[in-house]
């Protein structure tokens, strides 16, 4: 009868692993060391008893106060840079290391370092040797105090938390400070109107709508990956606003966005270029209007959409003047009188809104350019303006389109 073959696997069990590592020779003893440390972080076996071999065979108290620090390469990381930090750090801290090994794109390290002030000194002394031959900047994250036992949810926590340092522009990070949001709290950013007040060369006006569009993401804290899509839809809006010329240029705008590690990077990017475009679209001749004009134009941008939106309710209640008085400036200034202007400034923001191309309905626009529910009048009015109807405007931007 053929004797059946043992695999390998029926030798190395809990019980004679510990004397089968102990045996070899000091050169194999750290590789296992980090090999095993690893599966217990990420094995789905039981890790308990992973742990409890770890600790018999290298003789260190399961309950052990303990913290875990995990350093990751903000850049792309090769297994070079893995194993360059991982050693160096290893080298240095020898003597109060419970543990380390690489997970994925991670160097982690554990430590039975559990003051705060000697644990934030030894961060610091790993980042001076590290850097003294590696450029690269490292991203670090260190936790509160736990048993070593704990240690592999502390892993998952640290993990879950570096993804979170995209909120904060600090290289070294405490796990107490991060703010583990679950994401699922919904935003609704004021696209439409900050597309206006670009679009009419509101600089300031765009700028507060700005911060409070980066302050309400800050405040939910997404996930990174989400947080990204919020300010891509935010910065698409914004180049809507470019002159024709432009909008090809500036599209790039959207891979910066996309390879930014912090939620502050993508803030700087689209600040400065949505403060260019605004300042672009500022007509020249309004610098020199009297600051009570330059405040009415302001506000007209910012109501196009308001149906209610006449010369008396800006006078009355927004800028606490006299109607009449206003109105007469308007027409000295402008050269126009207010409801021209205010027409003007309606239709062409319905040929920006047709020029876009997302598919709006006539009463949808009619709806965003002050009209409400009367799309047939606003219609007359746009053939008026432009010598032709909304539909045909939309049919010959298509055509032309085609032809090019």
């Amino acid at each position: 009868m053929k004797r059946k073959e043992s695999s390998v696997n029926d030798f190395v069990t809990a019980e004679n692993f510990s004397k089968l590592v102990i045996e070899q020779a000091d050169v194999v003893k750290p590789i296992i060391r980090e090999q095993l440390f690893k599966e217990y972080l990420t094995g789905s076996g039981d890790y308990d008893e992973i742990l409890g071999i770890y600790c018999n065979t290298f003789g260190i108290d399961r309950s052990v106060k303990a913290r875990m620090i995990i350093m990751r390469v903000i850049s792309d990381v090769q297994k070079e840079d893995l194993y360059f930090i991982k050693n160096t750090v290893s080298q240095v801290a020898s003597g109060y290391l419970v543990a380390y090994t690489t997970v994925h794109k991670h160097v982690v390290f554990v430590t039975d370092t559990v003051d705060d002030a000697e644990c934030l000194s030894a961060i610091e002394k790993f980042r001076k040797y590290i850097g003294a031959y590696y450029k690269n900047e490292i991203k670090i994250i260190y936790s509160k105090t736990a048993p070593l036992y704990k240690m592999r949810a502390v892993h998952q926590n640290l993990v879950k938390g570096l993804g979170y340092s995209f909120y904060s522009d600090k290289l070294t990070l405490y796990e107490g400070e991060i703010n583990l949001n679950t994401g699922s709290e919904l935003l609704s950013p004021q696209y439409g109107l900050i597309e206006k007040t670009v679009g009419s060369g509101d600089e300031e006006e765009a700028m507060r709508l700005i911060d409070t569009f980066f302050s309400d993401i800050r405040l939910a804290a997404p996930v990174p990956g989400v947080a990204k899509t919020y300010c891509l839809e935010l910065y698409v809006c914004i180049i809507r606003c470019c002159s024709a010329d432009r909008i090809e240029a500036a599209m790039k705008g959207i891979l910066s966005i996309q390879e930014s590690k912090t939620l502050d990077e993508i803030k700087r990017f689209i600040t400065e270029r949505a403060r260019e475009i605004t300042l672009e679209n500022m007509a020249e001749d309004r610098l020199s209007y009297s600051s009570l004009i330059t405040k009415t134009l302001r506000i007209i941008d910012r109501n196009l959409s308001n149906d209610e939106l006449s010369l008396r309710w800006i006078a009355g209640t927004m800028l606490y003047t006299n109607g009449d008085y206003l109105g007469k400036l308007f027409k000295k200034e402008l050269g126009k009188n207010f409801s021209a202007y205010v027409m003007e400034r309606r239709m062409e923001l319905a040929k920006k809104i047709i020029l876009s191309g997302r598919g709006y309905k006539i009463y949808e626009i009619a709806r965003e350019v002050g009209y409400g529910t009367n799309s047939q009048y606003f219609s007359q009015v746009f053939k008026k303006y432009t010598g032709v109807s909304p539909v045909e405007y939309r049919e010959n931007i298509r055509t032309q389109n085609q032809i090019s």
